[in-house]
């Protein structure tokens, strides 16, 4: 009989000892604040207690700890693995897994996870502003041949400014100053217009792009990516305005040859000159935008942004880029 007993106590004994260097072990990944070591102790306890009631604090704590450390690579492994070990988490739980998803996916300019992980995040939460402007402001850059995919981002960044709109108009947050939050609410319009524009500029529907980039200006005066786009909104305009010039003056001097009628001839003459003067303005307003592009030296703006002004330049000034430097200087903002 005394054997058995030994053995059970031994047992017992043997599982009392694993339960108290795993509760050790736990306390320590909570108790170390370096956010690399926490990381570190984590992925042990996980690969040493494969049957823990406690995996999942762990590999939440452990994703938390990469997000703080910026290592995006082990954020979307564990984003990926979360999912099959919380199978039962509840909305809120998958709502962080896919925030820090979808962040370390855009972290590392990985256009489909972002969009992925968003669309997850919308399906547990579907007012989530930060999923909303993620996605609507990813696709345009990403995925700006899919048209039904840009119909959606128009559609969600509709709903993220209306919803920027109202969070904004709540108090602030105390440990934020006013500038802060004022400077917070300007960069997600900034960011929504911004992919508006870039959806209605891959259309050619140069009007509203145009439209969605002064809001941005109207913020962001030094926003050199928005001067670039509208500067070529109004470049592309230009092009199609002056084709259309071309065939009024055709019309026009076909007319007279004809000896058409007066009203007739006057009425072309009319629309010739409205092109004329239509077309000049906006080769202005290309030239003024690009040159400010250039005059911010922003450094995401595109170097063909200093070619198109030299070529518009030039066709307004008998083909000579005099005076360029000055009037690039002169537009500077202030």
């Amino acid at each position: 009989m005394g054997l058995p007993v030994l053995v059970i106590l031994a047992l017992a004994l043997t599982v009392l000892a694993q339960g108290e260097v795993q509760n050790s072990a736990y306390r320590a990944i909570y108790a170390e604040q370096n956010a690399q070591k926490k990381a570190e102790l984590g992925e042990k306890f996980l690969a040493d207690f494969k049957e823990s009631t406690y995996r999942a604090p762990i590999l939440k704590s452990v994703l938390t700890a990469y997000v703080q450390s910026q290592n995006w690579a082990k954020v979307l492994d564990h984003a990926e693995k979360l999912p099959t070990e919380l199978s039962d988490a509840d909305n809120a739980t998958k709502a962080l897994v896919y925030t820090y998803g979808m962040a370390a996916a855009q972290a590392t300019n990985n256009a489909a996870k972002t969009v992925d992980y968003g669309d997850k995040l919308l399906a547990v939460d579907p007012n989530n502003l930060q999923a909303q402007v993620f996605v609507s402001t990813t696709i345009p850059q990403g995925m700006p041949q899919d048209k039904a995919a840009n119909d959606r981002a128009l559609d969600l960044s509709t709903k993220a400014l209306a919803g920027v709109q109202q969070y904004f108009s709540q108090p602030k947050p105390a440990e934020m100053t006013e500038a802060q939050w004022k400077q917070t609410r300007v960069e997600y319009e900034d960011q929504l217009h911004s992919a508006r524009g870039l959806i209605y500029f891959n259309r050619s529907d140069y009007g509203k792009s145009a439209e969605e980039y002064l809001e941005v200006i109207k913020n962001s005066p030094k926003d050199g990516v928005a001067h670039f786009y509208l500067g070529y909104t109004y470049r592309n305009e230009t092009a199609d305005l002056s084709k259309a010039l071309v065939e009024a003056i055709k019309a026009f001097d076909a007319a007279r040859l004809a000896r058409k009628s007066q009203p007739e001839v006057d009425e072309l003459d009319a629309r010739r000159q409205g092109l004329q003067d239509e077309f000049m303005k906006k080769r202005d307003s290309a030239i003024d935008a690009l040159a400010t592009a250039v005059a911010v030296a922003d450094p995401r703006v595109p170097k063909q942004a200093r070619e198109a002004l030299e070529s518009l330049y030039k066709a307004k000034n008998n083909e000579s880029v005099d005076g360029l430097d000055q009037f690039i200087n002169s537009k500077k903002p202030k």
